[in-house]
This record gives C-alpha cells, structure tokens and sequence, in this order.
C-alpha cells in the first residue's frame, strides 16, 4: 500500500489548518491523529478502576487532542505527536484528579499514617501493624482504618500528590519539560510499569483483593464471598495492600 498520497494530504490540509483554522480541516486532522489518543492512555487504562467509565476517559482524551490542534505551533520545531501526547495524558489526569474524593484534611490523615508505617517499618525491620501504627500516631485502630478506607477510591489517583510539596508521582514532570523532553514520557510508563510489579509481587490474598477491588468493581462482601471471610476482614487485606503499594511507590526514584 502507498501511504504517500495521505501523507502529503494531511501536509497539506494542516498548511492550510494553520493559515485558516477552518473547522472542516481541524476535523479531519482530529479523525487523522486519533490512534493517539489510544497510545497516551494505554497505560492508564490498565490501572483504571471498574467504577471509572473508560468512554468517559478517553473523551477527555480527545479533548487534550483538540486543544493540543488549536495551540500547536510548528515553528517551535516540535512534532505535533510529541506536543499531542502531553496535551492528550494531561486533559486525561485532570479528569481523574477531579473524581478524587479526598478532602485536604482526610489526605493529610493519610500522609500522617503513611509515614508511620514507613517509621515503624524501619525500626522493626518488618511490616507494621495497624494496632502499632495507631499507637504511634496516638490514635484509635478505628480511626486509623477509617483513614485508609477513604483513601481507597482515591489510591490511584492520589499518586499525584498535593502539587505545593512536590511530591508529584505519576504526573512528575511539568507540561514544559513534557512537550520538550520525550523521555519524561516514558518516566511515566516507568512508574506504571513499576506499580503493576508492585501489585504482582503482594500475598496472594492482598493482590487478589486489590484486583477485585480496584479492576473488577467487586464490593467488599463480593470479596468476602470469594475469600470466605468477613466484610471487615477483607477491609483490613486491602488496606494493608494500600500500605504497602504506597510505601514501595514512595521509594521510586
């Protein structure tokens, strides 16, 4: 098959894009660089909760592909899939930020218990308990499962943490560095990478949990069903999983 004829074609309707901003062209060209919409989200969907429509992502997907058509400035020298992709994963994240249920207080909680876990875990030399994490932090077990019980519909998009600390997980890199930098691209392919190796190597029980949980849209008694224990029980397995995945994700470089 000769690509050439469509190759030229899309040259020369995005010459004619820039000098006019027609919205018939600006169509085309968004149908023409579809495929990247998959490309940008392809990672994100694998690690996307059964609650979150992927539809509804992947239309805030192709929003990032219609404002990366209209700011797009070739004489930067840039190509428009590199510029695309940014714009693409940006207006993507946004939409996950935006379902994040945590208040300000509720995720200061969750900071507060995970940095008594990784305190404890390094005095004892193995996992903490939640009983001794609630001493440490001077609190009630109950209060501290509480914490990690709202923090769960939040996990995965809680990686990126509040922007004025810095602490910035999986969207770690400015948009600037993005559109000029590739390789920050696949800083972030890395992070997943490393979150799905994280989740692989929890106990049987916990993986399958936070697989039920966060991939399958199972509820807690559904779970409970499969592992023949209690709703509370099946809490306390997924929380301990959340412990862990968080305090693995803190120490990736």
């Amino acid at each position: 098959m000769n690509l050439t004829p469509e190759i030229e074609n899309i040259d020369k309707i995005w010459d004619s894009y820039s000098k006019t901003k027609d919205p018939v062209e600006r169509e085309k060209l968004a149908e023409h660089y579809l495929y990247l919409v998959k490309i940008a989200l392809g990672r994100l969907l694998y690690i996307l909760p059964s609650h979150i429509d992927r539809e509804d992502l992947e239309s805030y997907g192709v929003i990032g592909l219609l404002q990366a058509l209209d700011r797009y400035q070739p004489e930067k020298g840039l190509r428009f899939e590199t510029f695309a992709l940014s714009r693409i994963r940006g207006a993507a994240l946004d939409y996950l930020r935006s379902l994040d249920p945590l208040t300000r207080r509720e995720r200061r909680g969750w900071k507060e218990v995970m940095a008594a876990y990784q305190k404890l875990e390094g005095e004892k030399g193995r996992e903490p308990t939640l009983s001794e994490i609630a001493e440490e932090l001077e609190a009630s077990v109950e209060e501290v499962t509480w914490i990690i019980e709202r923090g769960k519909s939040a996990f995965f998009f809680s990686l990126d943490e509040e922007k004025e600390e810095g602490e910035k997980l999986l969207d770690g890199v400015k948009e600037e560095r993005l559109m000029f930098n590739p390789e920050a691209l696949l800083e972030k392919e890395e992070l997943l990478d490393y979150l799905g190796k994280a989740i692989e190597e929890l106990p049987e029980r916990e993986r399958l949990s936070i697989a039920l949980y966060y991939f399958e849209g199972l509820t807690l008694k559904e779970i409970g069903a499969i592992l023949e224990v209690k709703e509370s029980r099946v809490s306390q397995i997924i929380s301990r999983a959340l412990l862990k995945l968080k305090a693995k994700l803190s120490d990736w470089k």
